[in-house]
């Protein structure tokens, strides 16, 4: 699964700037994300009436039920370091009863997300991972020495050889390309791109979906 979490701009400016390395959810009743996270499922931070703006795998998670007045106190002052509320939200949440603790990890921005079905006063949503704009594929030694790329996405899982693709490469290139064997990508320019990216295998070849058939590309230390 993935996750959608929204957010005031500045708590996502803190997790950029890493200030902020543990996400709270305090609720007085059960509903999401109590109980719907699981370490390494992506999240995705959006602004409140804003824009996406980072992005972010969950690392270990806490969950805290039937609390009190004084368990309230108590995640105050061992976890607000990590979680930075001001004494607004801890006053706005003082009759809540369950909590959910989430650590961040490998936060980065990002101005895209998945596109999902908006309600009213909602501030989490738990998505099938299919609805990630994020494709990661792993550089192997293989894909290193002989300089190519496949694009890992749920549409070409069956490989459909011949259809377009544009990528948006790291240097602002930008590249029309197609499908060839299953998911190979046909472009065969990987090894400037893997270079110029100091690229190791175990690294990560990330594609960007910001529409259909076309992604902006980037390496990502694996």
């Amino acid at each position: 699964m993935i996750h959608v979490a929204i957010l005031k701009p500045g708590y996502i400016d803190a997790i950029l700037e890493g200030r902020k390395t543990i996400e709270s959810r305090l609720t007085k009743a059960m509903q999401p994300p109590h109980g719907r996270v699981e370490p390494g499922e992506r999240l995705f931070f959006k602004a409140s009436g804003g824009p996406f703006m980072a992005t972010a795998l969950a690392g270990g998670v806490q969950l805290f039920e039937d609390l009190q007045a004084g368990g309230l106190k108590c995640l105050r002052k061992r976890y607000n370091k990590q979680i930075g509320g001001d004494d607004t939200y801890w006053e706005l949440k003082k009759d809540s009863r369950l909590a959910t603790l989430i650590e961040l990890k490998q936060a980065e921005p990002i101005d895209v997300g998945p596109k999902y079905k908006v309600a009213y006063m909602k501030a989490w949503y738990v998505l099938d991972e299919a609805l990630s704009p994020l494709r990661d594929w792993t550089i192997t030694p293989g894909a290193l020495r002989n300089r190519y790329a496949c694009l890992p996405t749920a549409e070409t899982s069956k490989g459909k050889p011949g259809q377009a693709i544009t990528l948006e490469l790291p240097g602002g290139e930008v590249v029309d390309t197609e499908l060839a064997r299953g998911r190979m990508l046909r472009w065969r320019g990987w090894g400037s791109v893997y270079e110029s990216a100091g690229a190791r295998a175990g690294d990560v070849l990330r594609f960007v979906a910001l529409c259909p058939k076309r992604y902006a590309v980037r390496v990502v230390r694996g």
